[in-house]
């Protein structure tokens, strides 16, 4: 098979969660023997690159809203290429339009990854939107939906990261359409470093974007409720920074969380071999959570709200909670705290049986063959 994959972005320009979901497969796929041709085209930049052994083609720098021009451009300047392929995987949502109405032209089967919801209004999913996307969202996006809907519905088959993903989908006009629930894959050569010898204070950590729909403020809420004295490292940074960090102060709680802010991969890493419990309070249906993943196999018990995708990866049922409730949340961490011996292997064992690339890859290589 030849395989196209159209996505915004693409490492190393802003490698966040999707940016590295997108090359672990793009990695998979180049050295599979089922394809014999990859080529992955990205909006942002214009160059021809290989990256990691993967021919990459930048056509052009597209802006992110709104979302019919960006489509727009990118259909036009796919069209210009030679898309000799035998199937289409777009990634990363905001090009799925472009994608579908290539598709249905060219008569390509394609596929579309489903690990955001960019079409939808915020507020109907928990997330609080900026000023900004509330206009836009009543206004340009209310007209430019239906359009982009349904080019969206020529894509022969979506895969959502989670059920709860195409649960919302289904929701909220994609009730037609075909599914099948592929799952980001972990990153095999994900590396832990050994955590140091001296005794430090246990200590959860939080490794995340700082807004409403993650829940942060529930978590340190929850350290009240604690009868074990856990500090809290919180890693990220985000528009509540501030507030968090007011909320902290307010409660007489500066000795026991820690704000790093943006930090390097490498750090990032270390925060897991010193932690011993990693807790995602999220109150919005996230897609997936790699996080989540890396955590689990860096060897922790992971605490998450039984919302969206994290809640299908969580295994033991009396470490979720729901949203918007610290009782609840501590009553997870101490449970995950006291069981950490025992859920860390645990959880080590479960991801690299289920989302190690090689049982996730041939998901995608099935779904392919079946449309091909």
């Amino acid at each position: 098979m030849k395989i196209g994959i159209v996505t915004p972005r693409y490492p190393p320009t802003h490698a966040g969660g999707g940016e590295i979901s997108v090359q672990l497969l793009a990695n998979q796929l180049r050295s599979h023997e089922a394809v014999d041709g990859l080529r992955v085209f990205s909006f942002d930049g214009s160059s021809s690159e290989t990256v990691e052994g993967v021919s990459v083609e930048r056509l052009y720098d597209v802006p992110q809203y709104p979302y019919t021009l960006p489509n727009e451009i990118a259909y036009r300047k796919l069209g210009a290429e030679d898309l000799d392929f035998d199937l289409l995987h777009a990634y990363n949502m905001h090009l799925h339009p472009a994608v579908g109405r290539l598709s249905s032209e060219r008569n390509v089967p394609a596929v579309g990854t489903l690990n955001a919801y960019p079409l939808l209004n915020w507020a109907d999913i928990g997330v609080t939107p900026s000023l900004q996307r509330r206009i836009y969202e009543s206004t340009v996006l209310r007209l430019e939906r239906p359009r982009l809907r349904r080019q969206i519905h020529n894509i022969d088959l979506l895969l959502p990261l989670s059920g709860a993903v195409e649960r919302v989908y289904r929701d909220h006009g994609f009730d037609r359409a075909d599914y099948r629930v592929v799952p980001n894959m972990l990153d095999d050569d994900f590396d832990v470093p050994a955590a140091a010898d001296e005794e430090d204070a246990p200590e959860l950590l939080y490794v995340g974007y700082l807004r409403d729909s993650k829940g942060v403020r529930y978590l340190i809420d929850a350290i009240e409720h604690l009868s074990s004295p856990l500090d809290v490292k919180i890693v990220g940074d985000g528009p509540k920074r501030e507030d968090l960090e007011r909320r902290v102060s307010e409660k007489g709680l500066s000795n026991r969380v820690r704000f790093t802010g943006e930090i390097p991969y490498e750090e990032v890493t270390r925060s897991y071999a010193t932690a011993d419990v990693f807790v995602h309070s999220g109150v919005w249906p996230e897609p997936f959570g790699r996080t989540i993943l890396e955590a689990m196999q860096a060897g922790l018990p992971v605490v998450a709200t039984n919302v969206g995708g994290p809640a299908e990866t969580v295994q033991q049922p009396d470490l979720l909670c729901p949203p918007e409730d610290p009782v609840g949340l501590a009553e997870a961490i101490q449970e995950a705290y006291e069981r950490r011996d025992s859920i860390g292997p645990a959880n080590r064992e479960y991801v690299e049986e289920t989302y190690h690339p090689d049982a996730v890859v041939p998901q995608f290589i099935s779904a392919y063959e079946e449309l091909v």
